[in-house]
């Protein structure tokens, strides 16, 4: 008898008050589209779900109405089904809102309790969303302010981040949940760690296709020299193209600047391979750029033969 492998999976929460911005999060990191200012949704009904692969693991993220009604549910009746099993929970606060940070803060804590009894080892991020529509002057006592009141008779230990969808902030935090969620920072950052270390890149880092980065590496692959919202616009060109194609193949590009090579590899499962080498190294090691194409075919097919079953 023959056994298929097991498919590894990992279930995320999305939990936040009514237009706290949790649908248009979702939207934003899974589809990659950045939303207008003027764009109108409309409430989430119940509960939706979205399925997303990620390093080999398919991530199951519940998208949470944020009604009053439908809290209730999901806090009572509902709870062991919506709390079993959870990998992580990521609540939303609405950072304009403050007159609503007690009603949130009494699901939130209502939230950890059914946490605590059906999946006691999730990890609890919480975003405090919206700031950009917070003034920059107050935005670190607003910041604060949400933290403390958030964390009062918690014991659980909670990642904060300040997000919005109109900015590089939404991707680095559901970077951190996706990697979290499916194990792909333990699984990646060694691969990462061996390909700086033998080669002339100085850049590295692994994105969704979308583009949240999914490797966080202390004095490795930290973008000094370009920001991040630089890179996306790289994304930005390449997923165009890929657009206009009938297939999703792999598809690489190189792209160079005065000083660098930076080559973009998007893979058929789903994640976005970005390096950056620095010319002058290049030439101290007499490394023909043709040559570096090799080396990130080598390391995405060795990536693709961990990452997928």
């Amino acid at each position: 008898m023959s056994y298929l492998p097991r498919k590894k999976t990992s279930k995320i929460l999305i939990l936040g008050l009514a237009e706290s911005g949790k649908s248009t999060i979702i939207r934003v990191v899974t589809e990659g589209k950045i939303p207008s200012k003027d764009d109108k949704y409309q409430a989430t009904i119940d509960y939706e779900r979205k399925q997303k692969i990620i390093a080999g693991t398919e991530l199951t993220i519940f998208d949470l109405g944020g009604q009053t009604a439908f809290l209730d549910r999901f806090t009572g009746e509902l709870s062991e089904f919506i709390f079993s099993g959870v990998k992580t929970l990521v609540f939303v606060v609405d950072s304009i809102k403050i007159p609503e940070i007690s009603r949130a803060k009494y699901y939130l804590d209502l939230s950890l309790k059914k946490l605590d009894q059906f999946s006691p080892e999730a990890t609890v991020f919480i975003f405090q969303h919206k700031v950009d529509l917070v003034p920059k002057k107050m935005r670190q006592e607003v910041k604060k302010t949400i933290a403390d009141y958030i964390t009062t008779g918690v014991s659980r230990k909670m990642k904060f981040y300040t997000t919005s969808v109109f900015s590089d902030t939404i991707f680095r935090a559901m970077g951190d949940v996706y990697a979290e969620a499916s194990g792909a920072r333990k699984t990646l950052r060694p691969l990462l760690e061996t390909f700086i270390r033998h080669n002339a890149a100085d850049m590295a880092q692994i994105f969704t296709r979308e583009g949240a980065p999914l490797t966080k590496m202390d004095n490795i692959s930290k973008f000094d020299h370009i920001s991040l919202s630089e890179v996306r616009s790289f994304f930005d060109a390449v997923t165009q193209r890929l657009a206009n194609t009938e297939t999703q193949k792999s598809t690489s590009v190189l792209l160079e600047s005065d000083h660098r090579v930076f080559i973009i590899r998007f893979m058929e499962s789903g994640l976005a391979l970005f390096f950056g080498f620095p010319k002058e190294r290049l030439k101290e090691r007499n490394e023909p750029i043709p040559s570096l194409y090799n080396k990130v075919f080598a390391f995405s097919s060795q990536l693709k033969s961990i990452t997928e079953p």
